[in-house]
This record gives structure tokens, sequence and C-alpha cells, in this order.
């Protein structure tokens, strides 16, 4: 899933203005800031005034209350995945296309939102992640300054995420979840969530070296000033990667726990459309009084007197009150909106998919048989149980989750320990959009040098095995039946597509990837693994 970013910070004093323009303006260095890419103003004009100019033009000669709020600034960007789907940790890089289609829809929003009270608004993509800082001067309907009013209650704030959240929904951007207890950051703080690029000290160069009669202390407190903004990056990271992990198993909950209404408003529908159709007018009278001998089971009194007299729902409930009474017409007009609300349901009501639960104490059981029956080495499956990529669950089946390519979990499949050891889909799951796959060898933000595409899950892990230890990167997915679909995109990509499948899957593979090859002939050509 990606989500769109809305953070607002209130700017209370000219010296705070000021430095923010130094921050976003570069008018100083900045750590995680590429300085060879230029940023781009998006509103404003190319005029040489500073934003506290700009703001105070603005606000014009009226009274500013001491604790008065004298502008805001609007950090916008999107989750990494949308301005780079096929590399969402590769910072720096970005799909062209979405990015202009991002900032159209960010500054139609600003200038519907806000119009002129927007002074300044710059794209900056000389870091990780692009993002839009804007800034607005909090002037109510009678042009006074008065934040409170824009953004001064909770009910505020939620239509401020509502709204830039519908602006960019037909981009595919999700809002967060409403009434989330979440804190967010301060924009200030926001930056080690946008720059996302892991930060590695380098002690050989980032040490300063000592100098002749310095003492200890004061070369300590020299190394002191030379390490804390790192540092200070680093902290922010892992805090936010800890927030990540939590979000996660909240969504998670919040999955399981919708699934769980879902299933039981279903079991509802059920029960009130068998009483209600039992209620209904028997169709045979109905189609008697229109004069029919043929008509569809299936069908309702009310659709079916609309259908033959071609009339509105206004006019058939009229006639058949006139013709059966008001108890049977409400009875008929009571069915009739059961089975419409049906319809609705089924094609608008969301797929959420519910992982099985996890049962530690199967686990052991598990792990033994795969070891056992397929020689799975113990280290490789506590790795994979570790991350939760595999673990049993109450019944003692094998769970394997099945991720697209951006990690997101989009189903499940359930190895049975006991059914003649066969797969199956587990409920909710959403075959076509997801994979069991996993990487191996290399760095993990190295290219994908080969993918090996097999038949099951267990097929990959022995897969694996067979070709440790692994030079290069590789992806290993597992397609389970014939219409398994194929990451086609990500796929034409790679340089290397090895299939290990069965010869009429290999042949359909080939129409769509030519460059694949079978993993026996992948093994005569090269010596890869």
């Amino acid at each position: 899933m990606t989500f769109a970013i809305c953070r607002i910070q209130k700017i209370k004093s000219w010296g705070v203005l000021a430095r923010s323009q130094v921050h976003t303006s570069r008018l100083i260095d900045i750590a995680n800031a590429n300085p060879e890419i230029k940023n781009i103003k998006v509103v404003g004009n190319d005029d040489n005034l500073d934003l506290a100019t700009l703001v105070r033009d603005k606000i014009g000669f009226q009274k500013i209350r001491s604790d008065a709020v004298l502008a805001v600034e609007i950090l916008l960007s999107a989750s990494a995945e949308y301005f780079r789907p096929h590399a969402p940790y590769e910072g720096g890089v970005y799909d062209r296309q979405r990015l202009d289609k991002f900032v159209d829809a960010v500054v139609k929003w600003l200038d519907n939102s806000w119009g002129n009270r927007v002074v300044q608004a710059e794209l900056h993509l000389d870091e990780i992640t692009p993002h839009i800082h804007a800034y607005l001067v909090p002037l109510d309907e009678y042009g006074k300054l008065n934040c409170k009013a824009l953004f001064g209650t909770r009910a505020k704030m939620h239509e401020l995420q509502d709204s830039f959240a519908a602006a960019v929904a037909h981009l595919g951007l999700l809002r967060g979840i409403k009434g989330s207890v979440a804190s967010h950051k301060k924009i200030r703080k926001y930056y080690a969530a946008v720059n996302q690029d892991s930060l590695v000290l380098d002690l050989q160069k980032c040490l300063p070296q000592p100098q002749v009669e310095e003492t200890s202390e004061v070369y300590r407190q020299r190394v002191i000033e030379v390490l804390t903004p790192q540092l200070e990056v680093i902290n922010y990271q892992l805090l936010e990667r800890s927030r990540l992990f939590q979000q996660k198993a909240e969504l998670k909950e919040t999955a399981s726990r919708s699934e769980q209404l879902r299933q039981q408003l279903e079991r509802e529908l059920k029960i009130l459309q068998a009483t209600s159709s039992q209620q209904d007018l028997p169709l045979s009278l109905v189609a008697y009084e229109l004069g029919l001998n043929q008509y569809k089971q299936d069908d309702n009194a009310l659709s079916l007197v609309m259908q033959v007299n071609q009339c509105d729902f206004d006019n058939a409930v009229v006639w058949l009150c006139d013709r059966f009474g008001e108890a049977a017409m409400l009875k008929a007009v009571h069915n009739y909106t059961i089975a419409q609300a049906s319809d609705i349901a089924k094609q608008h009501s969301p797929v959420i998919f519910a992982p099985p639960l996890n049962s530690p104490s199967h686990w052991q059981q598990v792990e033994y048989h795969l070891n056992q029956k397929y020689s799975i080495p113990p280290k490789l499956l506590q790795t994979l149980h570790q991350r939760g990529l595999i673990y049993a669950d109450n019944y003692s089946n094998a769970v394997f989750l099945a991720r697209n390519l951006n990690g997101e979990e989009t189903g499940a499949y359930l190895y049975s320990l006991k059914s003649n050891n066969k797969f199956s889909l587990h409920p909710g799951s959403r075959g076509s959009n997801g994979w069991f796959h996993l990487s191996m060898g290399g760095a993990n933000r190295e290219t994908i040098d080969t993918a090996m595409l097999v038949s099951s899950p267990i097929d990959l892990l022995c897969a694996i095995v067979k070709n440790s230890p692994h030079k290069h990167r590789t992806l290993y997915l597992a397609l389970d039946n014939q219409h398994a679909p194929l990451p086609l995109e990500f796929l034409k990509a790679v340089p290397n597509v090895v299939v290990d499948i069965s010869e009429s899957r290999i042949m359909s593979i080939r129409k769509l990837l030519p460059h694949a090859t079978s993993f026996l002939k992948h093994k005569e050509q090269q010596q890869y693994y």
C-alpha cells in the first residue's frame, strides 16, 4: 500500500521562519541532500524576495499578537513505493511520469484549498524521496491572522488529511487510518523518515585527526561535534524502523478484525436473505396480474413489475400496493432492497486478507517434517521463521506467506502434514496479486541478476539449497499452478530468467519472456551457481 503524506508545522517567530527558509532554500549545506541536484519552485515567482518579506506582505498592516502563528509549513509527499514502484529502496531515483502527476495534483490542491494565501512551494528532488515544502499565511475568511480557525481543532486536522487524500486518490495513494493514535513527527524530525536510505558511519573518514599538543578532552569534544549530526540521523532512522514494525503489526490486527466483521456480516446477510425470500410475494401471482406465462424464477416481485411495465421504482410500488395491498407491497420492497444491497456489497466490499494465526507450539513438528522429508537445513527454516515468512498454524499446517514484490502480504499457502502433503490457498488470499518469493546472495540492494521460477514453496526452498552458495543476487519465486500470473514488467528487466517447472509451462512463459530458459539448459550454458 502507498500512502499520501501531509504534515504541518506552525511557525510563530520571524527567526524560526528565517531558519526554515535557510533549510528549504538550501542556503547552507544540508546533510543527505545532493548539492548537484537543483530543486524546483512550483508556487511563487522567481524574484529575490525572501520568505519573511512574502509573509509580511501577505499579513499587511494588521496588528500581530505575540502568540500568533505567522506561517504554516506544509510538507507533502508519498510513500517511496509510489515514486519508484519497482525499486522502493533505491533512494534518489523516481518515475518521472508519476512525479509529474503528483506535483500537478499537489499544486491544484494548494490553489483550490488556500489560493493566494500560499506564498511559496518548492519541490525537493535532492533527497532520497521527492517531497514539497509549501508555506501559507493562515488568514481566515476576514483576512485576519487566525491559525486556530484553519488548524486549531482535531476536526480541522482530520479535514486537512481528508482533503489532501481526496486530491491524490486518483494516483492510487491512500489516506492513513482515520482516528489513529499514532503520533506524527514535526517536519524537521520527519527528514529521517523521508531519507530512508541507511546511513553507515565510516570512522576512517569521519573521525578528525588529532592535532599537535591537543588534550584528550579537546579531541573528545571535536569528535562529538563531528559525529553528532550523523548519529542523530541514525537514531531517527532506528526510531522510524521501530514505528514501521509497530504500524505493520497494528495493520495486521486491523485486517484480522475487519475480516472477522466481514464474515459476521456475510452470515447475517444470508440469514436475512433467507427469511425475507420466504416473505416475498409469490412470483406466480404477480406474473398472473401482469399477464405473463413465463418469468425468471430468480427474479423478485418489484423488479419484475418494473421490467414488464417499463416503469420506475415509485410506479412499481403503487402498482403492487393497488393489486396486493400495503402489507404485501412492503414485503416485496423489503426483499428488493435486500437483493440490491447484496449486489452492491459484492461489487464494492474489499476483500481483506487475514493471515492464519501463528501457533508456536506446532512449529517444531513442521520444522522437523520439512527437514526430514526435503532435507531443508534447520538454519534456513529458522531464519525464515524469524522473519515471519514460514510458520505453523493451529492445525499443524506449514504456512508460507505470499507477498507482492513490494513486500505487502497478499495471501498464504497452507501445506498439510496430514492430507497427502498438499498445498491449498488460505481463505481470503489474493492469488493473482502475490507469490511466495525470496531473494538470496549479494547485498540487499544489489540488482537482481537471476530470477528462478519454481512450482511450489517447497520446491523453492529445495532450489535454494541445491544452488547455494549464490554468487549474485537471485530471486526465487513460486508459481503455484498453470494460472498463476507473472510479474512480467519486473521479469523483463532481469537478465536471466530460469524456469524449473513443467515443460508446458516453460513454453507458455517463453511466449511472454523470450529470454527465459529451462533450468537444465541454463546449467549447461552457464556456471552461474
